[in-house]
């Protein structure tokens, strides 16, 4: 499979949330998606895999479904805020960096028979 660099914008800032908080309780991303359909929200697998990705925008008429899944209250979810610095500066260091601190690294696959590597967007 081909390798190509691109810089995917961030689409949510649950995504590691929701990840720490599936990891926290044992479950593979299949058995978030159940749990999500058994309570009403029509997801798969890969939208989960997405969302804790970040590149796939989650709606806010969604969140109250994980919430309720992860019987956590709906701030659990978020990323803690810094009080002192302005909600605009937080959100946009959130949707920038990537688990390391720096930029995300994205995988990217093409239908060519070559092995997919790893790549550094920033």
């Amino acid at each position: 499979m081909c390798e190509r660099q691109l810089k995917v914008n961030r689409q949510n800032i649950v995504g590691a949330q929701i990840r720490k908080l599936r990891y926290n309780r044992g479950w593979s991303q299949a058995q978030l998606a159940i749990q999500l359909q058994l309570k009403g929200l029509d997801v798969g697998r890969e939208v989960v895999a997405q969302i804790e990705g970040q590149t796939h925008c989650v709606k806010d008429r969604d969140l109250p479904y994980f919430a309720r899944v992860f019987q956590v209250g709906l701030t659990e979810l978020f990323p803690d805020l810094q009080p002192d610095k302005p909600v605009h500066d937080t959100i946009t260091r959130l949707l920038r960096r990537g688990r390391n601190g720096h930029g995300a690294q994205i995988v990217m696959k093409s239908l060519q028979p070559t092995p997919a590597k790893v790549v550094n967007g920033s």
